[in-house]
This record gives C-alpha cells, structure tokens and sequence, in this order.
C-alpha cells in the first residue's frame, strides 16, 4: 500500500513541473532567427544594426523593410563564417589585429582614430568586432580557396589587352625640393648646386620641408597633382636643370627635375603582378562566395518574419 501511495502522491508533483515547464517555454521569446542550434533574438539584431540607425529613420517604411531584409541576410553569412573558422581552428591574433588597426590609422594616434569613430556615431567596439570578422572571412577564404586557383599568362594579358586605358598615363616627372625661408639662401645654395653639390645632400642639410629626409624627393607626379605655380615651372624645366627660386606661401623653393615620363600605355611587365593579384582575388572572391551560397543551402536557417516586418526605425526613438 505504501509503494501505490508514493506512487500516487508524485502524480501531483509530475504535473507541476509539467506545467512549470510549459510555462518557460511559453515565456522564452520566439527568436527571429535560428541557424542550426544559435539563436538570435530581436533585440541582438537591433544591436547589430544600430550603426545603420541613422540611415534607417530617413527611410520610408517599405525601404526600411528592405535595408533590414540584408542586414538580415549578412548576420546569418556573418554567423555561418564564425561557425565555420570555429570549426577549422581559425582566429585573429592581437598581434594581426595590431597589426591591421595600424594600418587603417594611418597618421592617427589610436584615441585620436578611436575619437573620429565616435564622431562620426560608430561605437568603436562594434566596429572593432567587425573588424575582426573581416579578418576571419580573409582567412577562411584563404583556407577554402587555397590551391584553386591559378591565374595563367594568358588570362593576364588577355585582361591587359582588354583594360589598356586603365593603365594609360599621362606625361610625368620625378623631381626633388630644397625649401628655404630667404630668396638669398635660395640663390647662395643654387650656386652651389651649379658647382656640382648634390642636390638630395643639400636638401637633407638645408631644406625645411619634411621631405627633406628623403633629399627632397617629391615622386612621380602628373600635372594638376602641385599647386599651379609648381606646374608652370618644373613642366618646363629641363631634366637635370635646377630652377630659379620659386616664392610660395611655404617660403622659396629650389627644384630638380630628374626624369621626364612621356604620356603612354604602362608596358606589361610593369603592371602584370597587380593584374595577377587582381585577377586572383576576384578567383578568391568567386570561390568563396559560391561556398558561402552552398553553406547556406546545407544549414537550417529559420527566420520570423513577421517580427522583422514589424521592425521600424523613427527619428523621435
């Protein structure tokens, strides 16, 4: 009798958390997507997108709709790759990630990129992550693509041949500067110059221009690329001449033209290794966006959309 009743007594017991579950998962918000096991609630997509907010609200509804339909999209591209690095043990280093943030900064110290961020309304650590993401989709098109691809001579010069004005350029000159504050050091130092000085030593002792470091070296350069008076003067300068002194709001400038390029079309061999990497990155890109297409395909991606139809942006938010 005592065994019945135990058993009759857990009844109850069984049925309340039978209904206590019930009511969890009645209470568990409907995800707007669910890619395999993850699930992305409405509120991590609005996060997400919160840096396309400003776009958003000056759009009409039907626009928006359509906006949030790719961003949509992108999440679940974004959250097939995280997946698939996982999968092939593939990261960012702090040491790449460095490494990148030093290039995208340029002359900019680190808060003061940090603070251009924030003005122009980005958070900076979305715009790290996404930073970082990007990172991981080269890599992982690196990995997928690897030993693919093989760009061939003749795809290179059938692409050079079909994109020669592209590389047509216009006539050029590489020169070099001495800059000086007085018109009378600019005469006693272009004396010396006619004697037979080295203009680049010369400029690295005298000049107070930055490029004084690299002997005043101003490059290759086309007309249109200096201020006007700089034009007038070194397009009609002879190679290997030096100028008189040119007076402009910087101070007085000596300069040597050291070649003269003719306007023509850049030859093959010059330009074939950018054609090749060119070449292989849009092979790279092909590859792995028709991965991705097919990744797609192969995982259960469920969206809700009639949340995301809801979904709208108003400037009083």
């Amino acid at each position: 009798m005592r065994h019945c009743s135990s058993r009759i007594l857990s009844l109850p017991l069984l049925l309340l958390l039978t209904i206590l579950n019930l009511n969890a998962c009645q209470n568990e918000p409907t995800p707007l997507i669910r890619i395999a096991e993850r699930k992305i609630s409405l509120a991590d997509f609005r996060q997400e997108i919160q840096p396309l907010r400003a776009e958003l609200v000056q759009l009409p509804a039907q626009q928006q709709n359509l906006l949030l339909r790719q961003a949509l999209s992108q999440l679940i591209d974004q959250e097939l790759l995280l997946a698939e690095a996982k999968r092939r043990g593939i990261a960012i280093s702090e040491q790449e990630m460095q490494h990148a943030l030093n290039d995208l900064r340029g002359n900019y110290s680190q808060e003061e990129y940090l603070e251009l961020l924030r003005s122009s309304e980005q958070d900076p650590a979305h715009w790290l992550q996404q930073l970082r993401i990007r990172l991981l989709s080269e890599k992982v098109a690196t990995s997928i693509t690897r030993g693919k691809i093989v760009i061939s001579n003749p795809q290179v010069e059938e692409y050079y041949l079909q994109h020669l004005e592209d590389y047509r350029r216009p006539d050029q000159l590489r020169a070099r500067q001495i800059l000086l504050q007085t018109e009378e050091e600019a005469i006693a130092l272009r004396n010396r110059l006619l004697a037979g000085e080295p203009f680049a030593e010369l400029a690295a002792r005298y000049s107070i221009s930055p490029d004084r470091e690299n002997g005043g070296d101003l490059g290759l350069f086309a007309q249109g690329q200096l201020p006007p008076e700089f034009d007038k003067i070194l397009f009609k300068l002879t190679p290997g001449r030096v100028s008189q002194p040119v007076k402009s709001s910087y101070g007085i400038h000596l300069f040597l033209v050291e070649k003269r390029l003719k306007a023509g079309v850049l030859p093959l061999p010059e330009v074939e290794a950018t054609i090749r990497r060119q070449l292989q990155s849009g092979e790279e890109n092909r590859l792995y966006q028709q991965w991705l297409q097919d990744l797609r395909k192969l995982t259960d991606v469920q969206i809700n959309w009639e949340q995301l139809d809801k979904l709208h942006f108003d400037k009083a938010e």
